[in-house]
């Protein structure tokens, strides 16, 4: 398996397909119509860590997205992981967990993030808690529509990227959520 990182939009025809056809894999139509959070507006993601085969398939995807936000009072670069795909045949096998450290090592080394943020159903808590990850207890503020609102719809985890996670207050991502 070959990995990338690379800038959604210059992903050629045939990638974006291959990327199209792990996210159907993954979410069907019946699956993507009956899903509540379809009414929500996500935030794209510029980046994403693909996993391709020797075909060009693409078997795993995290996309990532960098935004300037607020914790507190304060001011913070965030690292977004989001739409986290993995084939349903290639599943348990750690894929997922490579795709989010090479995005991780990104927020690091090239973006210079504070910490990193994603939001999960609560059946994944554990899932991303191996992973490093923690949940974060405090509130999630994101646009909706031009409006402030409270993120309630999954839940928020938090990672420590260039400094500690945050593990209380209020985060504002000044934005939708990825």
């Amino acid at each position: 398996m070959r990995w990338e990182l690379r800038r959604v939009a210059d992903l050629t025809a045939g990638e974006q397909a291959a990327v199209s056809t792990l996210a159907m894999a993954v979410y069907p139509p019946e699956v993507s119509a009956a899903w509540p959070g379809r009414a929500i507006e996500w935030a794209p993601h510029p980046w994403g860590v693909i996993g391709w085969d020797a075909a060009g398939a693409a078997l795993c995807y995290v996309g990532a997205v960098l935004r300037e936000a607020r914790w507190g009072e304060r001011a913070v670069r965030v690292g977004g992981i989001g739409g986290v795909k993995t084939h349903p045949a290639l599943r348990r096998q750690g894929l997922a967990a490579r795709g989010m450290r090479r995005a991780m090592e990104f927020f690091h080394d090239e973006l210079d993030v504070a910490f990193a943020l994603l939001v999960c159903g609560p059946h994944l808590i554990g899932h991303y808690a191996r992973l490093g990850w923690q949940e974060f207890p405090g509130r999630l503020l994101v646009r909706q529509h031009g409006a402030s609102v409270e993120f309630t719809f999954n839940r928020a985890m938090t990672c420590g990227v260039r400094s500690a996670a945050p593990g209380a207050g209020a985060i504002d991502l000044l934005g939708p959520p990825w």
